[in-house]
């Protein structure tokens, strides 16, 4: 592809790249636009807008400067709206060869359009259109890198003054003490702000008081220049703003103390910057500079800087406080926030405390001891095999419930018959003998016919008793609690084993667990409700009967047993059946009632220490 350029043009063009190899140049974009109208065949009108202040765009430069850019603009707007590149047919136009055409393209960044550039040429053909397109396309790659150069050079300085700031932070932080770190800050930003000093005051009791300057250790409080620093200082307090002298701009703040420091330190450039946590200013810094001004990037890189170190350093001058300072401190600081403004849910929440200890101190309740509880038979009978022998039968088990004389279970008899048979005839026997020797007068074996005939006949009773007490059967009406024989029979079983346990019903104790700390509360008389688990609906009114000396160990408490006797009872009531007691003690007052075990052990605990 081959250009004609005129001679005109050329210069132009030589002149333009000149001008463009200083991408720093403030007429950069004018300078830009004019190269690209001198390399581009037939243009005679341009215009470049870019983002101005918020989203809108405004026009950077354009070319010639007084021509008339009114169609170029529009279709800008059009670029803008459709977010591409536009041609359209200029009416505007130098001559009458060729069409004027409008060709405008936008330079897209990230999906935001940084800058739109709009040509007006004249071209003989529909080739010679997309040629100037793409130059046109070509020439945004310099416009981009101009862009893509200043977010550079915006990204390396936040870093460079994040690092600085980090940097700090990190001084700061190794240093052990309040004042080590504070006097290492205002140094070391005195250093990095190129400041002759800098000053660091803390409000106290409406006031600021300077406890740090830079390059100085010690100074006196009763120097005039401390007392002009803490004016300023206090100046920035009371507005509650940066203050800067000279002024950079029309801000309307009261600079009387700063204009006072710099007149006494020979015209010095001053500026205090308050430093907030939680909306109250905690500390406040003045920087004081002889022959630099402070511009408002060098302010708001030191409101970040102090920001940033701030909160580290107030940690550190509240933690080099004494106990003391600190409990008064804290007192303080609630009282004034119960007492003094805002903080309306702290007021509440002390009227609340305020209604609720009064209310516990007048009113006066029952106070009943608590306790766990569980239902225990007065009676249980245990039912034990007779002599050993096997389980012939077994047709009752635990939880059922039987009549007095009721069978439980029967043990095989059948060696026990065979042996009274045997027994039978000895008997019959001896008889038979004892009345020869009675005939026969035989007055010795009479005797010994008699003893045997006494021991056979003992024998016999005893295995007609056994076989009596082969069938187990119950003492007395109630409820079996344990014992079952139905997974054993034929099984063996030893004179003596338990074999079941009956007790009668409705016939209950209640043993209530009572802690060793409220046992002295308890009383022998007493009465109570008690609500089983079971039964949770229902409470069964009680009297406490005995006060035992046993003691059980439960979840590391020890534990007293109480018993008590039932006024009513339940169909539904078992044996072993757990709950809760109440024994009612006396009316007291709702206060001693719910603060009692807290009072207890903080008696007991203040007596072991004094003790």
């Amino acid at each position: 592809m081959e250009h004609t350029i005129s001679d005109s043009k050329a210069q132009a063009a030589v002149d333009a790249w000149s001008r463009l190899s200083d991408l720093s140049d403030d007429s950069y974009y004018q300078n830009w636009l004019e190269l690209q109208t001198s390399l581009i065949d037939g243009s005679y009108l341009a215009l470049l807008s870019l983002p101005a202040e918020g989203e809108q765009f405004g026009i950077a430069a354009r070319y010639p400067q007084y021509a008339d850019h009114q169609e170029l603009a529009e279709l800008v707007n059009q670029v803008l709206e459709q977010q591409s590149g536009m041609v359209c047919e200029l009416a505007l136009r130098p001559s009458e060869q060729g069409e004027a055409f409008g060709v405008a393209y936008p330079l897209i960044h990230e999906g935001r359009t940084e800058a739109v550039i709009a040509l007006g040429v004249m071209v003989q053909s529909q080739e010679a259109l997309q040629r100037v397109m793409r130059q046109l396309q070509w020439g945004l790659g310099w416009l981009e890198l101009q862009h893509q150069k200043q977010r550079s050079d915006q990204i390396g300085a936040r870093q460079q003054a994040l690092s600085g700031s980090v940097e700090l932070l990190a001084k700061v932080l190794a240093e052990r003490s309040y004042d080590a770190a504070a006097s290492r800050f205002v140094t070391d930003l005195a250093v990095t702000m190129q400041c002759d000093r800098v000053s660091l005051g803390i409000p106290q009791q409406n006031r600021v008081v300077v406890e740090h300057l830079s390059h100085s250790a010690q100074f006196g409080r009763k120097m005039n220049l401390v007392r002009l620093i803490e004016s300023a200082m206090e100046e920035s307090l009371d507005q509650q703003q940066v203050i800067s002298w000279p002024a950079n701009s029309e801000g309307g703040e009261i600079a009387l103390a700063h204009q006072a420091l710099s007149r006494d330190q020979g015209g010095a450039q001053v500026v205090t910057i308050p430093l907030f946590s939680e909306n109250e200013v905690i500390a406040c810094l003045t920087l004081e500079r002889a022959d630099i001004p402070f511009s408002d990037a060098d302010v708001i890189r030191c409101e970040s800087i102090a920001g940033l170190i701030s909160v580290a350093l107030d940690e550190k001058r509240l933690n080099d406080r004494s106990l003391w300072a600190k409990i008064k401190d804290s007192v303080v600081g609630q009282l004034g926030r119960v007492f003094g403004v805002g903080y309306l849910g702290r007021k509440l929440l002390l009227l609340l405390f305020i209604a609720i200890f009064g209310f516990g101190w007048l009113a006066e309740g029952e106070y009943r001891l608590s306790a766990d509880a569980s239902l225990e038979n007065v009676i249980q009978r245990v039912v034990t095999a007779p002599y050993n022998g096997y389980i012939q039968a077994a047709t009752l088990r635990a939880g059922d419930l039987v009549r007095e004389n009721q069978e439980l279970a029967r043990l095989d008899d059948r060696d026990l018959k065979l042996e009274r048979l045997k027994w039978l005839s000895e008997t019959s026997k001896l008889q038979r003998q004892y009345q020869e020797a009675t005939a026969g007068y035989d007055r010795a074996q009479i005797n010994v016919l008699n003893a045997q005939l006494d021991q056979a006949r003992a024998q016999l009773a005893l295995v007609e008793g056994q076989l009596k007490r082969a069938s187990i059967r119950a003492p007395f009406e109630g409820l079996i609690v344990s014992g079952d024989l139905s997974q054993r029979l034929g099984g063996a079983v030893e004179q003596g084993e338990v074999l079941f346990e009956v007790s009668p019903r409705h016939f209950y104790r209640i043993d209530l667990m009572v802690r060793e700390s409220r046992i002295a509360d308890v009383r022998i008389g007493q009465e109570g409700v008690l609500h089983l688990s079971a039964l949770p609906d229902r409470g069964f009114p009680f009297i406490v009967t005995k006060l035992t000396p046993q003691t059980r160990a439960k979840d590391g408490s020890t534990f007293f047993v109480v018993e008590a006797s039932l006024q009513d009872h339940s169909e539904q009531m078992q044996p072993g059946m757990e709950g809760v007691g109440k024994i009612g003690i006396d009316k007291r007052s709702l206060l001693s009632i719910w603060s009692r075990e807290l009072v207890e052990w903080v008696r007991l605990k203040i007596w072991s220490w004094w003790g």
